[in-house]
Order: structure tokens, then C-alpha cells, then sequence
């Protein structure tokens, strides 16, 4: 656990999901993902659950949880084991504090330990803040390699294998 005077940063468990959901649906909300919201009360648990990602929440000195970050980790012929932090947000109201930060630190600290030569963050273009993010990543330490991310359905549910 890292702590900071006035917040802690943690692993989160399945006592947190409520929380952790209500947080990534602000989120999603705020960068205009509403049609993700609805897959988060599903792929959540999964994340908790699964030995290749981990979600870390934020608490103040109350308990109350303020921030969450959603890691995974994944393995490519370039690089070997690396991870990505999927989703970081923290409550307006604590915003600016440093809590972000934190968060990172103990996200990279956590794919060190398991190996990860790096840690990738992706900013979305639709993200309304997009300048801004880019600039917070790289004052810690974060570089824009300029790749550009292009993705295809495949037609699975979420979590659902094919024979």
C-alpha cells in the first residue's frame, strides 16, 4: 500500500466494486464513453479476479474511496512483458493534489514487479482534455511515440470464447 498524508493507494477487492464502478462511470461519462458504461459492472469483477491485471483505488484519511486505476499487463515480441494502465480517474473535488501521481507510481511500481519493461498509457482523442493529459504524462516520465492505435470488433461478447 502507498500512502500519502492524507490518502492511501491500495488493491482493490470485490467489497470495492461498487465504488470502483461508480468512479469508471463518472469517468466514461466525462470523456464520452456512455456506451461503455453498461460493460463496466461486467469486465470489473474480471479485472479484480484476474492474475494479468489489477485495479488499485485511491482512499482518504475517512476510507471513502476517491480514485481508481485499472491495470493490465500483456506480452509482445518487441517489448516482452509490458503493461498498460487502462482507466486512472480521481473525483473532481481531489483533483490537483497529487492523488493522480500517486496512483501512477504505485501502477508502475506494480508492472515492475512483474516483469514489465513499460508501462503504456493511452489518451483517447475524444478526451476533452486531451493537450492537457498528454502534457501530465510526460512531466512523469510517460513519451508520446506517436503510434497510432487502431482497433476491429471481432464480434465476442466480452469475456466469451469461441470453439
Amino acid at each position: 500500500m502507498s500512502t500519502r498524508r492524507d490518502i492511501a493507494v491500495r488493491q482493490a477487492s470485490q467489497a470495492d466494486i461498487p465504488a470502483v464502478q461508480g468512479l469508471f462511470e463518472q469517468f466514461y461519462a466525462e470523456e464520452g464513453f456512455a456506451e461503455a458504461v453498461e460493460r463496466i459492472s461486467t469486465n470489473l469483477p474480471q479485472l479484480i479476479n484476474r492474475e494479468d491485471t489489477e485495479v488499485f483505488v485511491a482512499e482518504d484519511a475517512e476510507g471513502t474511496v476517491i480514485g481508481a486505476a485499472a491495470m493490465s499487463t500483456a506480452f509482445g515480441l518487441e517489448v516482452g512483458s509490458y503493461a498498460e494502465i487502462e482507466d486512472l480517474y480521481v473525483v473532481p473535488a481531489w483533483r490537483g493534489r497529487g492523488i493522480a501521481g500517486a496512483m501512477v507510481e504505485h501502477c508502475v511500481n506494480w508492472a515492475a514487479k512483474r516483469g514489465c519493461t513499460d508501462v503504456e498509457v493511452v489518451v483517447t482523442p475524444e478526451s476533452p482534455r486531451r493537450a492537457e493529459l498528454i502534457d501530465w504524462y510526460a512531466r512523469r516520465g510517460f513519451r508520446n511515440t506517436g503510434r497510432v492505435i487502431l482497433e476491429r470488433d471481432t464480434g465476442a461478447e466480452s469475456g466469451e470464447m469461441y470453439a
